[in-house]
């Protein structure tokens, strides 16, 4: 659906914004929201259902080149036969692109060998796809279920109303092999990670000299900040123009930071107003060529609700702080929930610790608020006895009189096979400012809603030491709040 602003002709020709849908989703066919004020501001706007699903036949392949790619670049060689729309040359029509979830993906694969593309604005895409979907090679049950159900829907009825005939939707094979595998072992083959690993936009985003700005959702437990992290830090070695946001948003069933995603923990009316205004002066500075300002290189919110603004990502004099909070605990499994929901995670209930959960503290109490903004990572060796076994991975803020909260909702799982293990790997990443004399906690368990677990009988995990390296900085982030 192309919708063009009042008086656009070949007169008078407007540059053009293209935006598709998440997976499972259809385009919109009529302007509302953020669309409403792009057509107000003089942009046309391209909307379409990605193949797979609404409307649109085909097989859903989750932005590979082939596919996906191959339909961008047709439907940008579309807009570029339109009169109305301004070109900076024959075939290369000025534009910029938003969309989140998978119409993000997309556009980073596509950016990666279609240099026509302006300006682009991912918001919540994927990065490295097999991390996304099975990290630490343990099943995200609940999203798998979610996503494989969803989209089916979409992929299977719309199609059969499209205008140009029946265009019944489908999922490429390996998507139904990939939750086939999932669901029965808890696992992929090597032929199905290398299929994903293909799709993933960080092998790609190096590629791309589009100026991009990346939002992610620091509590999106799907799409996780690593994603934004890596495919910024691939663009500024690029040298291409980025800007990173991070916002409490995502995949995620809400967000309970004061004010929500607004910047102003005491208005939520405006719930979408910092990350509404820096897209629009995004595409207005590198679709539109006006002096627009687009704030501070790196845009994140903490917890508080408020964002805060820094020149880089890492924050400036970030240093990596090690502990060793864990040494000798012995822990059994399956366990139960660990605390976590079925799309978040928690702290462990008591009745777990000392069985199938373990907290120790990782970072002491202190007079003054400290960022902790990257992807921790951590260190373990020990080893597994009776069947392989699993254990769950989360950093805790213990306020003063006790309360817990799980930084961010992340809970990073790691599979273990049977025998002794040496491990390092990242944790999810983490956009969160520790209040005053609060302290910063490490929690392993054996057990987790959110995943996966082939029950396959019990097993013993016994940690001989965890180390955790933290991404602290000694700047005085915490003066740098952005005022509502």
């Amino acid at each position: 659906t192309l919708m063009l602003p009042a008086g656009a002709s070949a007169a008078s020709p407007s540059p053009v914004v293209l935006q598709t849908h998440g997976w499972g989703g259809t385009r919109a066919k009529s302007p509302s929201g953020l669309m409403n004020v792009l057509l107000r501001r003089g942009y046309a706007v391209l909307t379409w259902d990605s193949r797979g699903f609404g409307e649109s036949g085909g097989e859903a392949n989750i932005g590979a080149p082939g596919f996906e790619v191959a339909d961008a670049r047709s439907l940008i060689d579309f807009v570029a036969k339109r009169p109305e729309i301004l070109k900076d040359s024959p075939g290369d029509p000025r534009m910029g692109w938003i969309g989140g979830s998978n119409a993000a993906g997309v556009q980073f694969n596509t950016a990666a060998v279609d240099k026509r593309i302006d300006a682009l604005v991912p918001e919540i895409s994927w990065g490295n796809l097999v991390r996304d979907l099975l990290p630490g090679g343990v099943l995200k049950q609940t999203w798998d279920l979610i996503l494989y159900g969803a989209g089916g829907a979409t992929a299977a009825t719309l199609g059969i109303w499209s205008p140009a005939g029946p265009q019944t939707g489908i999922f490429a094979r390996e998507i139904h092999e990939a939750f086939v595998q999932g669901m029965a072992l808890g696992e992929l083959d090597a032929s199905l990670i290398e299929w994903f690993s293909k799709r993933s936009t960080t092998v790609r985003s190096n590629k791309v000299d589009a100026p991009t700005l990346i939002i992610q959702g620091s509590v999106d437990t799907l799409f996780p900040l690593n994603d934004g992290f890596g495919n910024y830090q691939n663009l500024v070695r690029g040298g291409t123009p980025v800007k990173l946001m991070t916002y409490c948003g995502g995949h995620t069933l809400g967000c309970d930071y004061p004010g929500g995603t607004s910047g102003d923990p005491k208005n939520v009316s405006d719930a979408r107003s910092v990350p509404d205004r820096r897209i629009l002066a995004w595409l207005d500075r590198y679709v539109r060529d006006k002096r627009a300002g687009t704030g501070a290189r790196v845009e994140w919110q903490a917890q508080d609700g408020y964002y805060y603004r820094a020149p880089s990502y890492p924050l400036p004099k970030t240093m990596v702080r090690a502990t060793k909070p864990v040494t000798d605990v012995v822990l059994i499994g399956p366990g139960a929930t660990g605390g976590d929901e079925l799309a978040s995670g928690g702290p462990a209930p008591q009745i777990e610790i000392g069985t199938t959960a373990h907290r120790a503290t990782i970072l002491g109490r202190a007079n003054r608020p400290r960022a902790v903004l990257g992807n921790p990572r951590i260190s373990i060796e020990g080893r597994v006895l009776g069947v392989k076994g699993h254990s769950f991975f989360e950093l805790i803020d213990v306020a003063p009189d006790g309360t817990r909260v799980t930084l961010d909702d992340q809970t990073m799982p790691r599979a273990l096979p049977l025998g002794d293990f040496n491990k390092s790997f990242t944790l999810h990443g983490v956009s969160w400012m520790l209040p005053r004399r609060h302290k910063l906690e490490l929690e392993i368990t054996t057990g987790s809603s959110q995943y996966s677990i082939p029950r396959t009988g019990p097993y013993q995990v016994a940690f001989d030491e965890a180390v955790v390296k933290l991404p602290l900085t000694r700047w005085a982030a915490h003066r740098h709040r952005i005022a509502p």
